[in-house]
């Protein structure tokens, strides 16, 4: 049972303090914890005439202390303790109000999304989780990713009832609500499904929520984990990529941690240094230059891998016309976005500025 797992832990601890023989016995007189391992299974029908009794009542028998105690007020047991003077009685005392208070939490019947809840947000200590994982029977080498879905102005259980029904749990996927705004997927992944279909999953839930709702959603996806205690990782990936996304593809509503490589490090640049760079390349006349149509050009440019022709069919420009905006570039910023190095320089520029007017 996951309550006596934790008791042995909690007395294999205290016991290489006070060093005195302890055992914990449930109702039935069976041993379920001891500081001797060797007598977990050992029965002893004296306990049996005390069940009865109040909680924390104490005896004494064959050179014992016994204190019964209760776990979620139906649970009894009883700590035997070798001694019968006041210490080993404070002892008991002590020893009992540990395990209660190490129980506490555990006592309430938690379910699956619950654990996994705590899980990702790392709220599970190191005796909860592993005991967890084998009482809810959660398959430690799945493959798994999370997907972190946030809404603006929509409460997350509304999400949630929305989206549970699209993910159940017999396909090995667990819809966790974590706070009031979020909601996770942790999506269970096999060997053959590749990024594109991750992304292709996203956006059916983006348009799931939008159309039900009428409200937009930002979704973080977290790189796949090959273990289940590495989950943690991914749903701070998922929500990196949230983050770093909305400041540098304001285009977009999904995004992919392993996607954002140069956006995950320029967002590592302290801000006095995007603030420095950015002032010193976007001089005062560089907004004349940037309006919405020419940021439109660049970006439709770079897109098309510099390819003058191609940039300049879609967007139903001459050609001539592109090469003229260039040109305007080049003369008051002093870079020829024609020019590869010139061409990174300025969207790396450009990505810094972001950052910097973001946070300002």
């Amino acid at each position: 049972m996951l309550s006596e797992k934790r008791m042995q832990k909690i007395l294999d601890k205290l016991i290489k303090s006070i060093q005195v023989e302890t055992d914990i016995l449930d109702a039935n007189g069976v041993v379920v914890a001891s500081s001797d391992k060797s007598r977990i299974g050992e029965t002893s029908n004296l306990v049996k005439n005390f069940v009865g009794e109040d909680d924390k009542a104490i005896f004494i028998d064959n050179n014992h202390t016994y204190m019964k105690f209760t776990v979620d007020k139906t649970l009894v047991y009883f700590l035997a303790m070798e001694g019968t003077n006041r210490v080993t009685r404070n002892y008991c005392l002590l020893t009992v109000s540990l395990i209660e208070a190490h129980l506490k939490n555990m006592v309430q019947k938690l379910d699956k999304e619950e654990v996994m809840r705590r899980i990702l947000l790392n709220q599970l200590g190191e005796l909860e989780l592993p005991e967890l994982v084998q009482d809810y029977k959660l398959d430690l080498g799945l493959p798994r990713c999370v997907y972190i879905i946030k809404t603006n102005g929509m409460e997350s259980d509304s999400v949630y009832n929305l989206l549970v029904k699209a993910f159940p749990r017999s396909q090995g996927d667990i819809l966790v609500q974590v706070d009031s705004m979020t909601v996770c997927l942790v999506k269970a992944v096999t060997k053959e499904m590749e990024d594109d279909e991750l992304l292709q999953l996203a956006a059916a839930i983006d348009e799931t929520i939008l159309n039900e709702t009428s409200v937009r959603s930002y979704i973080g996806i977290g790189s796949v984990k090959e273990h289940l205690f590495q989950l943690q990782e991914s749903y701070n990936e998922a929500s990196k990529a949230i983050e770093v996304g909305r400041i540098y593809n304001t285009s977009n509503r999904i995004y992919m941690y392993n996607a954002l490589l140069l956006e995950r490090f320029l967002f590592e640049v302290p801000l006095h240094l995007c603030e420095r760079f950015s002032k010193g390349l976007f001089v005062k006349e560089y907004k004349k230059i940037l309006t919405e149509e020419m940021v439109t050009t660049i970006d439709k440019f770079f897109e098309n891998s510099l390819n003058l022709s191609e940039t300049a069919r879609q967007l139903f420009i001459h050609r001539n016309t592109l090469v003229y905006r260039l040109d305007k570039i080049q003369k008051v910023m002093g870079l020829d976005l024609r020019n590869f190095h010139d061409a990174v320089t300025f969207k790396i520029m450009m990505m810094l500025k972001d950052r910097y007017t973001w946070e300002v």
